[in-house]
Formats: C-alpha cells, sequence, structure tokens
C-alpha cells in the first residue's frame, strides 16, 4: 500500500489482531473463555484507537492501525473509519514492528513509533512524550510491567542502526524482553529515553485493569477549575473570581502575565491562586490547567462573568455521551446598549459556527492534557482548541450566558469588533501566520 506523509509529521502504528475467537488473548481463555478473552481483545484496541486520536486530531502525528487477520474493511467496522489501515507483514513479532517501523521511514516520516492495543492506560499524552523526548535521544521505550514494552518509537535517522539490532533474535514473550531491547540499543551506541512503565492486559491477573480504567474514564466530572488568563486587570478580574467561586468552581487560578497594576492582590483578595507566566494568552492558560485539581477546566477571560450554578452545569454537560467540549451563550449587560451588543455577538457567533474564548470554552481535564493544551500561537488559540476536540465529541453550548464586558464593543464600535473578529478568522482559515494576524489586529 503506498503512502506519503510530511516529514515532519510523525507515524504511530498502534499493533493488533483481529478478535478471531480462540486465536486472541489465549492466556486468558481459560478464565474469560475463548469468546470473553477475544471481547476483552476487541475492547481493548478500540479503546487504544480513541485514547490515540488526540494524536491526530492536533497534526501532531499520522496514526495508523497495522492489523493481523480479517480485511481492512472488517477492521474498519471494528475500529472506525479514521484510522489508516496498514495489513501487518507475515512473520514473528520483531518481523512485523520492523515492517512497520521500516515502511513509515520509506514513506518520509521522520520519527515513528509501534504501540500495542491492549495497554489500557496508555493515552496520548503518553505517547507525546515518547515523541517529544527523541528530540535528544535515538530511540525512546516504555516498559511494560510484565517485562515487555507497550511502546518503541525512533528517528528515522536512527532506522539504520536499530531496525536490525533491536528486532531480530529476541525472545518474544518472555519476561525480559524490555531488559533485553534495551541492552541491545545501548550496545547499538544508540540514545535512549525510557518512557512511562504502564501495565497491559496479557495475564489472568492483569484483566481487572482494564475494569478499573474503564471506572475511571466512565466516571463523570465532579468537580472543575476555572483558569483566568489576565494582564493588568485589577478593575475586573475581582468579578470574574468570584463569579466562578459563587458559581460553585473548586478553585480559580488566575495567571499572571506581567501585570503592573495591582492584578495579584486584587485576584488574591478575591479567593484565587495566582500564578506567574510568561506574557501570551494560550501559555497562560497552559501554566494554570497545569496546575489544576478539577476534573474539567473552564477557561474565563477576566472581564467575563460565570452564571450561577456553572460548575454543576459544566459537570452535567461533559457527562453527556459523545461531549467533546462546549461553552456558555453569549452575552455583556455593562451598557446601556448591552442588547444590541449581545445581537451583534451572536452574529458572530452565528456566523463562525464556533464559540469565541469569552464564551467561557470547557472540555475534561483528561481531554486538554491529551490534546497537548492550547496551542503556542498569538491568536485563534481558543478557535483552534474547539478544532481539535470537536474532532472527538460534539460541542455543547449550554444556554445560560457568560457575560462579557462591552469595553471592545464601546471602544471600538460594535460592528468594526465584529468585523475584525471576522477578518481574523477568514485569514487564518485561508492559511496567514497567526503571528501576522495578530499584529495586524493590533494596528
Amino acid at each position: 500500500m503506498s503512502r506519503a506523509y510530511r516529514r515532519d509529521t510523525p507515524v504511530v502504528a498502534i499493533m493488533s489482531r483481529y478478535p478471531r475467537t480462540g486465536a486472541v488473548k489465549t492466556r486468558l481463555i481459560p478464565l474469560l473463555g475463548a469468546q470473553g478473552a477475544a471481547d476483552l481483545h476487541r475492547e481493548l484496541a478500540a479503546h487504544c484507537v480513541a485514547r490515540l486520536r488526540p494524536l491526530q486530531a492536533t497534526g501532531e502525528a499520522h496514526v495508523e492501525v497495522h492489523f493481523d487477520g480479517g480485511s481492512a474493511a472488517v477492521v474498519r467496522d471494528w475500529l472506525g473509519a479514521w484510522p489508516h489501515m496498514v495489513a501487518q507483514r507475515d512473520g514473528d513479532l520483531g518481523e512485523r514492528l520492523h515492517a512497520a517501523l521500516s515502511g513509515a521511514f520509506d514513506a518520509g516520516a521522520r520519527a515513528a513509533a509501534v504501540v500495542g492495543s491492549d495497554c489500557p492506560s496508555a493515552r496520548a499524552v503518553h505517547v507525546r512524550a515518547a515523541l517529544r523526548s527523541l528530540d535528544g535521544s535515538d530511540v525512546a521505550i516504555g516498559p511494560a510491567e510484565d517485562g515487555g514494552y507497550w511502546l518503541l518509537a525512533m528517528t528515522a535517522g536512527a532506522a539504520p542502526r536499530a531496525l536490525p539490532a533491536l528486532f531480530d533474535g529476541v525472545a518474544w514473550g518472555g519476561p525480559d524482553v524490555f531488559e533485553q531491547t534495551l541492552e541491545r540499543a545501548r550496545a547499538a551506541g544508540l540514545r535512549v529515553t525510557v518512557a512511562e512503565r504502564l501495565a497491559d492486559v496479557d495475564r489472568p491477573e492483569d484483566v481487572g485493569l482494564w475494569s478499573a480504567q474503564q471506572a475511571i474514564e466512565k466516571a463523570p466530572p465532579e468537580s472543575v477549575t476555572v483558569v483566568i488568563p489576565a494582564i493588568d486587570e485589577a478593575g475586573r478580574v475581582g468579578a470574574a473570581v468570584r463569579s466562578a467561586l459563587a458559581g460553585g468552581a473548586l478553585e480559580v487560578i488566575v495567571v499572571d502575565g506581567g501585570s503592573v497594576d495591582g492584578m495579584r492582590r486584587a485576584a488574591e483578595a478575591a479567593g484565587a491562586r495566582v500564578l506567574e507566566s510568561p506574557r501570551g494568552r494560550a501559555s497562560q492558560m497552559n501554566v494554570g490547567a497545569a496546575e489544576a485539581a478539577g476534573d474539567a477546566l473552564v477557561f474565563l477571560h477576566a472581564d467575563t462573568r460565570l452564571p450561577e450554578g456553572s460548575a454543576a452545569a459544566v459537570c452535567k454537560a461533559l457527562a453527556g455521551e459523545g461531549i467533546g467540549g462546549g461553552c456558555f451563550a453569549w452575552g455583556c449587560d455593562d451598557s446601556s446598549l448591552a442588547p444590541l451588543f449581545t445581537a451583534v455577538g451572536r452574529i458572530r457567533v452565528a456566523i463562525t459556527a464556533a464559540p469565541y474564548g469569552d464564551q467561557a470554552i470547557f472540555l475534561r481535564r483528561r481531554t486538554f492534557e491529551d490534546l497537548g493544551g492550547f496551542p503556542l500561537q498569538p491568536v485563534m488559540e481558543d478557535w483552534e482548541l474547539v478544532r481539535r476536540f470537536r474532532r472527538l465529541g460534539r460541542l455543547k453550548v449550554l444556554p445560560d450566558r457568560a457575560m462579557t464586558s462591552a469595553r471592545r464593543y464601546t471602544e471600538q464600535g460594535a460592528l468594526r469588533a465584529v468585523g475584525r473578529d471576522l477578518a481574523v478568522i477568514g485569514g487564518y482559515h485561508l492559511g496567514l501566520d497567526p503571528v501576522a494576524l495578530d499584529a495586524w489586529r493590533r494596528r
């Protein structure tokens, strides 16, 4: 099968077998029966594909399913249509892993990883960390609790030394596959990063891991952290913080990008924890999210107030099936022209069919982590995050309004402000550089 990749996009190959009864998870058949073992394998692989989808949603990696048995059509019926399907080569496990990686490099990938499909706790955040570690190493290996490994990644430059050394003559299925591989890599002069140790499901004692992981992921969010990025908002941030706490937030984190007007004191007096970050809304929000304790995150502008009961509404929305994230309705109430400004703001939302940052975007913390946070760009970072999580699930718009200050509309004029927003959105969709768009917007 012919395929080509952008050289700056790594490939992640999920290795799996078609769940034919009696032919998969055979060590679990005495415990679960042949059909039960096949059903478990089916569920684990589908879960793995779903958990790694954020890497595809962000464009960070090209995710493939390398299947053994069945056909591409039946595997799509099982795992969905979005991953690229590749039939595995014949041979032992080492030959199959070798073929998956070499195929990616032959097609132009700069880095590639193979991932087992039976590790329930593996997430996009783990694979992203392993791929990023290749900036300073040749190979990354994720050890498994049973002595094997759940992930192996390498750079294209290291492949000529790594491919034969790491896969030829290994005693697959034994308790020291990871240690063998690590020794072989070091003997070949490869720089190695050891990724996080995780547990896969191969033995009877591992079966409970899947139930435990399902319980974690099915549990509805119960707490909310509100993150407020701000610079020189001493006169407004207190109201935003108080609205979040009154709405039931577990905590409010204000991230200061270099204020000189006493904003920190105002935020702390209102009940927020204040962190510092380099200037830039995306980096400020990422810093706050990294310190969050809540199950869900709400990103709130310093001149915006959340409605009553906001935390409970967010948790209820995110508990819904297939929801990627959401936002509140838009409104303002601090101007005599508030009804007009609200109508104009809603026109902006209707035209773009997507929320803006002043609508208090929210999503599960796990989803935010798996998407890698906000992209570090000076404009459209909120738009881009929404676009990414909508590739994972639906957008939920709550009917209650996040009330935003009308100052931008009174200072610039409502139609001019909305027109500028729409011009930036249009330029972004045309592929214009966000830095250039930000410079134009500031002028």
